[in-house]
């Protein structure tokens, strides 16, 4: 895994024969040299090993007689569709990095159209001063950029960008209390000054004239698919997935893949052990900590899933099960590791410790991919019951259906999203009851005011006026889906290998959200449609499996163990200026105070100690870091 960084200067090739300053060394790889184009400047760090199959420089190249230069750092899906529409101008051997070349020069901006996969690129048009940044509509690759008049410094990751000494490290304060609102993930903005990120399904555009970001692509609400039978739209849904999957698994190497007891992991390795047996597929369960204790498992989910996954794999000779127990190592050495590649504050304090035993196994076994199915819940496992959206006068059947289908699947506490959504805005700001983020938030009063946090969960609210009801929802759902991958896809450079989610595949979510709503949810029967592409695919204890799994049921032990870290870094936070501005620290010493006395009465007060105490903990860990300096 090798970061990219490149540097466009006007005028410099016509200036200057030096180059522009450029690190000596890029974080986690080798610095192979640079490569000069004209006022562009590009540098890559050494691969150790090719993902896709093909041989060639996998990153970086120039086409047309040195007129194009393309770097490019991903994987391309529905390499035949792309090679179709190239009419002869490209074959089946060659690289995702000639193919992209071949259709950027074909179709140049309307290329983006029609690529599939992770991806993001850089390309640069010498003859005509141009330059393209792109990523992926689904998250799999990022691009962070700083743009100093027309000078413009880029990289797929955030520490190599500021290891060129022209790009500040200025932390954004109300970036970064924004930053700790989850509800609304800010992709574009980062938490420093003047340094973002291109959003999933963006474009950046330079020209000697301008610097223009946009989005290119956004689904479709007003597509349809509509077939004659349910087994039809089973079967459609069957097709792309495995489609998916088989891209997906398109790499040389071992391959992994995630493996819970539920719908999305396992839509996922099923798939991929049909399409590559007799080849080993190694398939990972993470299980409860033994060493920790936890509460019983309420009736409405179950926190250890091997019983589940077990069953799955049974049915698949080829699958080789592996049960990792989860272990809380050192909260400070996981923190660090993701603000380091993140640039960010993390969501969920122990999140990344609970999967760091199952990723360091990924990586000890050599493998360079792990498949898994974290989009599931905004395509094939979705559900037709939206939540928190504000309706319009005509969503008024779909907003009663949506709520009695609520009322049956769960318990009607859950309502009060439905009361909230339809409140006008004017009177969601005199009651807490319409103002939910307040009691879920570390922050001063006053720093999430200047911060823009109520605009924030209105806009949370507002979704795409041009879609109807359900798929308002969705669309939102898709979107956050999408921005979540982009915040994680970072980790391949810690990690050593990537996560690839052919649930996020494009041609499958634009395939859910146009069949019609009753394919996900029909009265008591909800995530339907996974239930039926996968019925002859997964055991009957998963597929009628009704209960949630649970993962991190050991929270309140691992916090109380991590108590001390949590108090020193407190002590840390409240000796910061910043810190002290933004996060609510006696209201977090309070919370430490009054500790839970077991795992029963912490589960009443997940909220507090989870959302608040945490969450609010982290995000001050994470300003002591940033405030580190540029190292």
């Amino acid at each position: 895994m090798s970061p990219i960084l490149g540097i466009l200067t006007p005028g410099h090739s016509s200036r200057r024969t030096d180059g522009p300053h450029v690190p000596s060394q890029l974080i986690g790889a080798a610095h192979t040299g640079t490569h000069t184009h004209g006022d562009l400047t590009l540098m890559v760090g050494r691969r150790t090993r090719t993902l896709q199959p093909g041989g060639g420089d996998p990153v970086h190249a120039s086409f047309a007689d040195g007129r194009f230069a393309l770097m490019f750092d991903g994987w391309l899906a529905d390499r035949a569709g792309l090679i179709e529409g190239l009419n002869g101008t490209a074959s089946i051997g060659d690289s995702d990095r000639d193919l992209l070349a071949a259709a950027l020069m074909q179709w140049g901006d309307g290329a983006l159209d029609r690529l599939r996969g992770d991806y993001a690129f850089a390309w640069w048009d010498r003859e005509e001063q141009r330059l393209l940044l792109a990523v992926d509509r689904a998250g799999g690759r990022t691009l962070y950029y700083h743009a100093a008049g027309q000078v413009l410094t880029f990289s797929t990751l955030l520490p190599t960008l500021f290891q060129h000494r022209d790009v500040p490290r200025i932390m954004d304060a109300d970036a970064i209390a924004r930053a700790s609102f989850t509800r609304v993930l800010d992709v574009a903005n980062t938490c420093f000054r003047d340094v973002s990120q291109l959003p999933p399904a963006h474009k950046l555009v330079w020209t000697p004239d301008a610097i223009h970001v946009s989005r290119y692509w956004r689904h479709d609400p007003h597509r349809r698919v509509t077939f004659r039978r349910d087994d039809d739209y089973v079967e459609a849904a069957r097709e792309i997935l495995d489609r998916a999957v088989a891209d997906a698994c398109r790499i040389d190497g071992k391959l992994v893949t995630m493996l819970s007891g539920g719908l999305d992991s396992s839509a996922v390795a099923t798939a991929a052990a049909m399409q590559t047996s007799p080849t080993p597929l190694h398939a990972i369960t993470v299980r409860p900590d033994p060493s920790a204790g936890r509460p019983d498992d309420p009736a409405s989910h179950f926190s250890d899933e091997w019983a589940h996954a077990s069953a799955i794999a049974a049915n698949y000779p080829s699958i080789v099960h592996h049960g990792i127990a989860a272990e809380l190592g050192s909260i400070d050495d996981v923190m660090r590791d993701t603000f380091q590649y993140f640039g960010r504050p993390t969501i969920h304090l122990l999140a990344p410790a609970w999967y760091d035993g199952a990723f360091r196994r990924v990586k000890e076994m050599g493998a360079r991919v792990l498949l898994v199915g974290t989009a599931g819940n905004a395509t094939l496992s979705a559900s037709a019951i939206v939540r928190h959206a504000r309706p319009r006068l005509r969503d008024a059947a779909a907003l009663l259906w949506s709520g009695v289908l609520e009322g049956r699947r769960t318990r009607p506490r859950h309502g009060i999203s439905y009361i909230r959504s339809m409140t006008p805005v004017w009177s969601r700001g005199q009651k807490t009851l319409f103002r939910g983020w307040q009691d879920a938030i570390a922050l001063r009063p006053e720093a999430a005011e200047r911060a823009g946090v109520d605009d924030l969960w209105d806009a949370y609210f507002e979704l795409d006026a041009e879609a109807g009801w359900w798929r308002r929802g969705r669309m939102r759902l898709l979107d956050r889906t999408a921005q979540g991958h982009a915040f994680v896809g970072q980790r391949r450079f810690r990690d050593g290998f990537e996560q690839r989610d052919p649930l996020g595949d494009i041609r499958l979510a634009e395939y859910c959200l146009a069949i019609p709503r009753d394919q996900f949810t029909r009265w008591g029967k909800d995530r339907w449609l996974a239930r039926r592409v996968l019925a002859d695919r997964l055991p009957p204890m998963v597929t009628q499996e009704h209960r949630k799994g649970r993962q991190g049921a050991e929270w309140f032990d691992w916090l109380t163990r991590t108590r001390p870290w949590i108090a020193a870094t407190l002590d840390a936070t409240e000796a910061s200026a910043l810190g002290k501005e933004l996060i609510d620290v006696p209201r977090l010493r309070a919370i430490l105070d009054d500790w839970p006395e077991d795992a029963v009465a912490a589960e009443q007060r997940q909220v507090e100690m989870m959302h608040v105490l945490a969450r609010g903990t982290a995000l001050g860990a994470y300003i002591r870091w940033a405030e580190g300096g540029n190292s």
